[in-house]
């Protein structure tokens, strides 16, 4: 595959069947910047990512894994994707340590936002940077 850098969309939840981690993505035609915001481009994966999340619901009931931090939004290139990111997925399904699953996804990615929506006020994109999640 070529190189470039893909966004892809992340949520971490549990349901009594136990953890998921349903994804959604798009690859990027130019990196974001790092004074810009994510926008709408980061706004149309999550919106996919969460109807899904959604819908997942009506199975059984589901919780964020990762409060604040339970929707996340990584620019990634496409080489970690394929090289890291399945092993970084199957050990968070397994151990369910979020710190360390973030910690390391800061590692390998670009960019990493978190997502939540905040009243009054609409989405709401936070930068992770190492060492600033504590749950």
């Amino acid at each position: 595959m070529s190189s470039g850098s893909y966004l892809i969309a992340i949520a971490l939840i549990e349901q009594k069947s136990g953890r998921s981690m349903p994804l959604g993505g798009k690859s990027l035609r130019e990196p974001i910047a790092d004074d810009e915001y994510p926008g709408s481009v980061c706004e149309s994966i999550a919106l996919e990512l969460l109807l899904r999340v959604l819908e997942r619901s009506d199975e059984e009931g589901l919780y964020r894994a990762a409060e604040d931090n339970s929707v996340l939004i990584a620019e990634i290139s496409y080489e970690t994707i394929q090289a890291s990111f399945p092993n970084l997925k199957k050990e968070w399904l397994e151990s369910g340590d979020t710190n360390n699953f973030i910690d390391k996804l800061i590692n390998l990615s670009m960019k990493l936002w978190s997502l939540n929506f905040i009243k009054y006020q609409g989405l709401s994109f936070k930068r992770l940077t190492p060492g600033a999640i504590e749950l």
